[in-house]
């Protein structure tokens, strides 16, 4: 069964925001799936600073290049999730499938340094598939 999820800009950004907490419980063996349509867009500011959950430049809006938050760097404006509210973080853009290894809760966020100026949202949709018993 899939879910969706509205992601905020602004209200989900890992720099003063909170997370989107899915309430997806995921185990180890677990096939996560999660698709946004390219087409549907978020921003991070002004002027070329559209783009979809790829990220700034990747190919919609200008090219402002990666943010860093501790070890991670994604694109600016990408769509990033965590199974541990944040702690740590892996890239989802517009299509992830992904097994899991370890248990956590799904969140999302919206890669960017500054969320006062983050406008619009994106539909996440996740599938968690069980694997082999």
């Amino acid at each position: 069964m899939a879910y969706q999820f509205v992601v905020k800009a602004k209200e989900n950004s890992v720099s003063g925001g909170v997370p989107m907490e899915t309430g997806i419980a995921l185990k180890p063996g677990q096939l996560l799936t999660i698709s946004v349509s390219p087409d549907d867009t978020w921003s991070a500011g002004a002027a070329n600073r559209t783009s979809n959950a790829n990220g700034l430049g990747n190919p919609l809006g200008g090219n402002f290049g990666t943010f860093s938050n501790g070890n991670f760097v994604f694109l600016y404006g990408s769509l990033v999730g965590s199974f541990d509210s944040g702690k740590t973080f892996f890239g989802v853009g517009t299509r992830l499938e992904m097994t899991i290894l370890a248990p956590g809760k799904l969140s999302l966020f919206y890669w960017d340094i500054n969320n006062q100026d983050n406008s619009e949202s994106i539909t996440a949709t996740v599938a968690v598939y069980n694997g082999p018993l």
